[in-house]
């Protein structure tokens, strides 16, 4: 749940920088950056090594329950979208954003191509933190679906 809570800041971060003109926004979408590299990540990484190891001291056949499948199943779409996608969107919205604190339009770095990619990292953002948190509640709700 530690990890969900930093990822959730996100928007939070972006917009405070947002609202601090173009070094501001650099240095949220920094400290974004490294919020998710040293601790988010590796938090996900740890819930779901715990996780496991819970399911293999209680039970394995726990992991033929529809709700730990469903959720298991989304925990890899997130990975997937996560690592291919979203990531790299963010760090082309943190690349053009560095870009203009610098120095301004340098290599076509200009605020309509920044405002393309937050839209995209921002798009891909809400959507890995949706399937974040329907994980939440099918581990909380533990709902009977298909089993």
């Amino acid at each position: 749940m530690g990890a969900l809570g930093f990822s959730l800041s996100y928007g939070l971060w972006v917009r405070r920088g947002e609202a601090d003109g173009p070094q501001g926004r650099a240095f949220s979408l920094r400290i974004v950056s490294w919020i998710d590299r040293r601790i988010t990540t590796p938090a996900f990484i740890a819930q779901l090594i715990t996780g496991l190891l819970l399911v293999a001291t209680i039970d394995w056949d726990l992991l033929r329950q529809a709700w730990l499948e469903l959720s298991l199943g989304i925990y890899v779409l997130l990975t997937v979208l996560a690592i291919t996608v979203y990531a790299p969107s963010f760090r082309k919205q943190r690349e053009i954003a560095e870009a203009i604190a610098e120095g301004g339009a340098e290599g076509g770095a200009d605020e309509s191509a920044y405002a393309a990619a937050a839209s995209k990292a921002t798009t891909w953002g809400v959507i890995v933190t949706v399937l974040t948190l329907v994980i939440v509640v099918l581990m909380v709700w533990k709902p009977a679906l298909w089993s």
